[in-house]
């Protein structure tokens, strides 16, 4: 592909063609970009051929193989992240500066956190909401790392996620925690006929953990116990704890349910059991916004949250 000057005069058609490449980025390919982009195939492959040429390389191959991402289709999905995130950035401050607060907040959160009594996050959205009607709110699920990525680039402005490490990039408050005891089947081999082992019994136990950088895996290097198993979501760890072949730790509130259903069997002991503590983030660089910083102030404030952040 001919070398070609690299959008030297960058047009709002230009920023039209970066968001079609990050739709097909993120859904996986041109067919299932579809749906998302609301028009048809030929027309995002056209888009994104105009997107190759204003660039002068090649983003991704398509075709009988599948899609997949070049290289420089790897560094420009990333770029155009950031950019859009700045833009944006831009037009909530500037929205800012009229009165009211309008824009878009986008809060990243952690999986399996509704069931936790401590966790104040709905009663938060609610004040906030009735404080900036006109602001639009997004959502994200997401993992430890996608989560501090996405602040880091400007994805997301605020974060409520398990701590695990202390960061320079990042300002947080602890918000909340959540008991983590160790589970597992009723007819889980050390657990039969209603059993209680001791921690020296349950150690030669297989065991399953997440598979990420998280407290969860922390709390195994303490015990210096290697999982057996790997699970990249807690929904992932009851189905393993529920085979029978494993143990494993989940939070108290989460599993309450499946104790009650008599699946799942919480065991006792002084070790084998920890406490993670959940907090609220926002990254230094970019600086949050003006709503981003209110939102953070108001979840504070309702889970009593200390004025200096870790």
């Amino acid at each position: 592909m001919k070398s070609r000057a690299l959008l030297t005069n960058l047009a709002e058609a230009d920023l039209r063609l970066l968001r079609i490449f990050i739709a097909i980025a993120e859904s996986g390919g041109l067919a299932a970009a579809e749906l998302r982009l609301n028009i048809s195939r030929s027309v995002i492959s056209r888009h994104l051929k105009d997107l190759e040429t204003r660039l002068g390389v090649r983003l991704c191959e398509r075709g009988r193989s599948g899609f997949a991402l070049t290289e420089e289709g790897g560094t420009v999905l990333d770029a155009a992240r950031r950019l859009l995130s700045q833009i944006e950035g831009f037009r909530r401050e500037v929205a800012g500066l009229h009165g009211g607060m309008r824009g878009e907040l986008n809060l990243a959160v952690f999986d399996k956190f509704v069931t936790n009594p401590e966790c104040k996050l709905a009663d938060a959205i609610a004040t906030f909401g009735a404080e900036a009607p006109g602001v639009n709110l997004n959502l994200h699920v997401s993992g430890t790392i996608a989560i501090e990525k996405g602040l880091l680039e400007g994805q997301f402005q605020v974060a409520i996620h398990p701590f695990h490490r202390a960061s320079e990039s990042l300002l947080s408050w602890p918000l909340f925690s959540e008991q983590m005891w160790l589970y597992g089947a009723p007819d889980h081999p050390l657990l039969r006929g209603g059993a209680t082992p001791d921690d020296a019994v349950l150690r030669t136990a297989a065991f399953v953990g997440l598979g990420y950088h998280s407290p969860n895996m922390e709390h195994f290097w303490r015990l210096g116990l290697q999982p057996a198993a790997r699970a990249h979501e807690q929904e992932g760890s009851v189905v393993l704890i529920r085979s029978g072949r494993y143990l494993g730790f989940l939070p108290e509130h989460y599993a309450q349910s499946f104790e009650q259903a008599g699946v799942l069997r919480r065991i006792p002991s002084d070790t084998l059991q920890y406490r993670c503590d959940w907090n609220v983030s926002i990254a230094r660089s970019p600086a949050p916004g003006r709503i981003a910083r209110h939102f953070t102030s108001r979840l504070r404030e309702l889970h009593g949250a200390e004025a200096e952040p870790r």
